[in-house]
């Protein structure tokens, strides 16, 4: 380059070169230079091809060590020990069992972020955002983020996510030596957490699945793989001369009675210790398979849905709820999980498909503001 074009290229970069006086900030009604704002300068000191927001952008995207951050407070239970009111550190970490020093600095990391807020030196407050870590919070984030819970296993397996994308099979058993669901079952308190998770789930979505279908036509209803039985329980609250059963791991269902012990309606439900891949207690006109069917393969998930058909007969319906593929959803990244499991989520064709291996003719979609959607199938003849 030139010396007249480096000099022509800091002109274009750095703006017009101050004049004598500009510089001296002094002299003849001539005004001193204005200093550039903080995002002038923001912007003129960033490399060319970007901007401060797509660094920005990019620092959320790549950052680790808050999401783990937040998933550590929330198995400490940190929200749950401040409460309404604010805590010490010192306090906080006696309840916790933890490290006081670390504790502080993990608050304090998290404050930065809007999840809790300082109030006076070493102490803390909530905010709205660590309010959903509190487990009596009705949208709580809680069963989602602890660790030591169902969920956090997935995002411990996430480790082996790239072999998941590689080889396109399941990989959770790189990490962890067994496939998920068994892995799940060696861990009674893992395994009461996922049903908590899942339970929460319904509780998010029961009011849009109670509303986008008639279930006043259906007299008994079989919940395959229902886990505690929040969604079974739902249902026969809400329509008082419905029947069900529940079909699941003896563990999910000692859960479950007591559940519909609680709710008043142990009268109508029964339970049948077993597995969705084994055959099916039959005499329900309706099977229903919910967010179930996305942690497998083709292979069995056909399986699945194969037993359910099995079960139903010619007159029956089988019914699978799930998110759809493409489709707005409450909880976008969950494909990749399934991915990480060797399941994934599928568009409705797809399910079409699936249901034809197994039998089942797709009759109708019924979708829901969450992005779940209720895929009813006739058993074919």
């Amino acid at each position: 380059m030139t010396s007249s074009a480096a000099r022509a290229n800091c002109c274009v970069r750095c703006g017009p070169r101050p004049t004598g006086t500009e510089r001296n900030g002094t002299g003849d009604g001539v005004q001193p230079q204005r200093r550039p704002t903080a995002k002038e300068h923001a912007v003129s000191a960033t490399p060319a091809g970007t901007t401060p927001d797509i660094d920005e952008k990019i620092g959320v995207l790549t950052d680790l060590v808050t999401p783990w951050a937040v998933r550590v407070a929330a198995t400490l239970m940190l929200a749950d020990h401040i409460g309404d009111g604010t805590a010490a550190v010192e306090d906080l970490a006696k309840q916790c069992g933890a490290d006081p020093d670390a504790v502080g600095r993990l608050l304090e990391h998290l404050a930065s972020q809007g999840m809790f807020a300082p109030d006076g030196p070493g102490r803390y407050r909530n905010t709205q955002l660590s309010d959903r870590l509190r487990r009596d919070h009705p949208m709580t984030m809680y069963p989602w983020l602890d660790i030591e819970g169902g969920m956090g296993q997935y995002d411990r397996g996430l480790s082996a996510l790239l072999l998941a994308v590689r080889t396109g099979k399941e990989a959770y058993s790189a990490t962890f030596g067994r496939p998920f669901f068994e892995d799940l079952n060696t861990d009674a308190r893992r395994g009461a957490a996922y049903d908590e998770l899942m339970a929460t789930v319904t509780a998010w979505t029961l009011p849009e699945i109670l509303q986008a279908y008639d279930w006043s036509r259906v007299q008994h209803v079989t919940d395959v793989a229902g886990g505690s039985g929040a969604l079974l329980t739902g249902l026969l609250q809400a329509h008082p001369r419905l029947r069900g059963t529940l079909v699941d791991d003896p563990r999910a269902l000692r859960t479950a009675t007591g559940r519909f012990t609680a709710a008043g309606v142990a009268d109508r439900a029964t339970v049948h210790p077993g597995s969705m891949f084994d055959p099916l207690p039959g005499g329900a006109d309706l099977y229903i398979v919910k967010s179930t069917v996305m942690g497998w393969g083709d292979e069995g998930g056909a399986a699945i849905l194969r037993r359910c058909a099995e079960a139903a007969g010619p007159q029956g319906r089988v019914m699978v709820a799930e998110f759809l593929r493409g489709a707005p959803r409450l909880v976008p990244s969950l494909d990749l999980y399934m991915t990480l499991l060797g399941g994934k989520e599928r568009t409705e064709e797809e399910f079409r498909t699936l249901g034809a291996a197994a039998g089942l003719t797709l009759l109708a979609t019924h979708p829901t503001p969450s992005g779940y959607c209720l895929l009813e199938f006739a058993v074919d003849a």
